[in-house]
């Protein structure tokens, strides 16, 4: 066994590591298949510093990370509700409630609702003279995808996204909502009626909290795939959603995969999670459900007492997510 004092280091050679992980964070190598879809590999460390507006900012851990940004003096950084970890102490917090007016007036309030959004927006700001730093993690168990407007995706262009997926944002960023009036999708495609539109100019970067592994793939004109609905995180605004039948009668009732599936059409870019917050809500549901059985059977005492809070507690906040 090594004692704390002796340290092992890893040297990994230039070539190991040249060419794996592209500018985006996607590795391109990893698609033996060549199936056109890219694995979003966060890096284990501080990944490179990135700069907007100002604002120097980077992503830190491998999963459940946490983004680090500076605030320049007069600045402010703005989040989404239950992002907050930690701060400058000089700076200071503040809420905008959009519904009373706010920047962008009582209708920006409800968009935000009708997008999966809170009406509230968490306003950090800078009002020293020394810069300040901010870090924000999502309140799931998630990884963070920094969507840059003009690198990422084109400037001016808009995202189609799953209620609640925005973490935070920087420069010009606009989060709002878009209606699918195509009775067949809002009903069965997995985005609903009002989905949550996510519009950004040259300066603006998003950043969206997604669960499990992350796949991104650019569709060309007319190619499509079939997804699970509810493993779409988000995708361009040029993408076509459309639904197609899971299978004949014994796939839809017994499959687990309801009466449809998701098709997304290109042209433009799709991102795809493999652990959803409500897929994972569910799973640990089913286990804490298990527990609180066996614990009965073998009159766990106090354990029982705990098992059956947390099962309660994971039962209606599944049901408010429903």
């Amino acid at each position: 066994m090594l004692s704390e004092e002796q340290e092992i280091e890893i040297e990994v050679s230039p070539d190991e590591t040249e060419g794996l992980v592209d500018v985006d964070g996607y590795d391109t190598t990893v698609d033996p298949l060549e199936s056109g879809f890219l694995w979003y590999k966060p890096s284990r460390t501080v990944t490179e510093q990135r700069n907007t507006g100002g604002h120097k900012w980077t992503i830190s851990g491998h999963d459940m990370q946490v983004l680090t940004s500076t605030v320049p003096p007069g600045h402010e950084f703005m989040t989404e509700t239950g992002s907050f970890m930690y701060m400058h102490p000089q700076m200071t917090s503040e809420v905008e409630l959009t519904l009373c007016g706010g920047k962008g007036g009582c209708g920006e309030g409800w968009s935000r609702i009708c997008g999966g959004e809170s009406c509230t927006k968490v306003m950090l700001r800078n009002p020293g003279s020394e810069e300040g730093y901010v870090g924000m993690t999502p309140n799931f168990p998630a990884k963070i995808i920094p969507v840059e407007f003009g690198v990422t995706v084109s400037p001016n262009s808009s995202l189609i996204a799953q209620g609640g997926s925005i973490m935070s944002q920087l420069g010009d960023v606009t989060v709002g909502c878009s209606l699918d009036c195509g009775f067949a999708t809002c009903c069965c495609a997995g985005m609903g009626l009002c989905r949550q539109k996510i519009t950004g100019g040259n300066s603006g970067v998003a950043f969206m909290a997604a669960g499990g592994t992350i796949l991104q793939r650019d569709l060309q004109a007319n190619e499509t795939i079939a997804v699970d609905g509810g493993s779409v995180v988000m995708f361009e605004d040029s993408v076509q959603l459309g639904i197609i039948p899971s299978g004949r009668l014994g796939m839809c009732c017994f499959g687990g995969e309801g009466c449809f599936n998701t098709t997304l059409t290109g042209p433009g870019k799709v991102w795809l999670q493999s652990m959803n917050f409500l897929k994972f809500q569910n799973a640990v549901r089913q286990t804490v459900m298990e527990d609180r059985q066996g614990a009965d059977e073998d009159d766990g005492g106090g354990e029982t007492i705990m098992v059956e809070i947390m099962g309660e507690i994971l039962v209606d906040e599944t049901i408010m997510v429903e």
